[in-house]
């Protein structure tokens, strides 16, 4: 869902800017999870030790998602993709280390392939190969992203594992509201642009999939190794990669290829040792 999620932002991001998105984004996404809980009478109890929480993982979500948007605004993607696509190290890092959790040989053999998967599928070679010995913009910022999302994750991790998932997604969407829309109205932006339909729909789109794969990742750290879930997460690349050659008529560089085969094997694997 990530992946669907990120494609939908960059077409957004395209129409009516990066800031916009993420606004448009954070708003859709806790309006539609509000009424989701409302229609489903699982409105969740909140409690008081539950903000501290909320407030990393929002802080956390909105400064990774603007740091992305810029990396990808300043540098070319074949390089600064997977930089941030190695988040998930950073994630599984931090679940054994504070979590405790404790993979089998197969099980960190497995992982490192559906790695290996993520960084191949998100990169370009071809462009890779052009940028060798010369200063790439974007890199720095984008290592501002990989950290904010692994530490996303693995904050993510131990608050669903504390207090109930749906409280917790439902709290942090509120504080990333506050936050982006605290920027929106110190800058000045305009929202009007989300008067066109279109813009208003993408944005939707974007909210809706970010916060039903949220749903998602909480579930799969439920049901099993936090650790494992994370590195499964980070198959999303495959997801625009396909999307890019159906809608847009991208051709993606071989290395790509191979990195969709290595990266379902992996994922194959995972989900035979889980």
């Amino acid at each position: 869902m990530w992946g669907f999620a990120d494609y939908a932002a960059a077409l957004s991001a395209r129409r009516v800017g990066a800031v916009r998105t993420a606004f448009g984004m954070q708003a859709t996404g806790l309006v539609s999870f509000a009424i989701a809980l409302f229609a489903f009478g699982g409105w969740p109890a909140l409690e008081p030790d539950e903000v501290p929480y909320a407030l990393a993982l929002g802080v956390l979500g909105v400064v990774s998602i603007t740091a992305l948007y810029r990396a990808l605004a300043l540098g070319p993607v074949a390089v600064v993709a997977p930089v941030v696509a190695s988040y998930v190290a950073v994630t599984v890092l931090l679940v054994v280390v504070f979590l405790g959790e404790r993979l089998t040989g197969p099980q960190l053999a497995a992982a490192t392939l559906t790695f290996v998967g993520v960084v191949l599928t998100s990169t370009d070679g071809r462009r890779l190969r052009a940028t060798l010995g010369r200063p790439v913009p974007g890199v720095r910022i984008g290592l501002i992203a990989t950290v904010g999302f692994g530490l996303w994750g693995a904050v993510f991790a131990a608050a669903t594992r504390a207090y109930p998932w749906p409280a917790m997604i439902l709290l942090l969407r509120m504080t990333s509201v506050v936050v982006v829309g605290v920027f929106v109205l110190a800058r000045g932006f305009d929202l009007r642009a989300f008067r066109d339909r279109r813009a208003l729909a993408l944005a939707t789109a974007v909210g809706v999939l970010d916060t039903f794969a949220n749903a998602l990742f909480a579930l799969g750290i439920g049901s099993g190794y936090a650790s494992i879930t994370a590195t499964g997460s980070g198959a999303y690349p495959i997801i625009p990669a396909v999307l890019g050659v159906v809608a847009l008529g991208e051709r993606p560089a071989p290395n790509q290829y191979l990195g969709i085969v290595v990266l379902v094997c992996g994922l194959a694997a995972l989900g035979a040792l889980s």
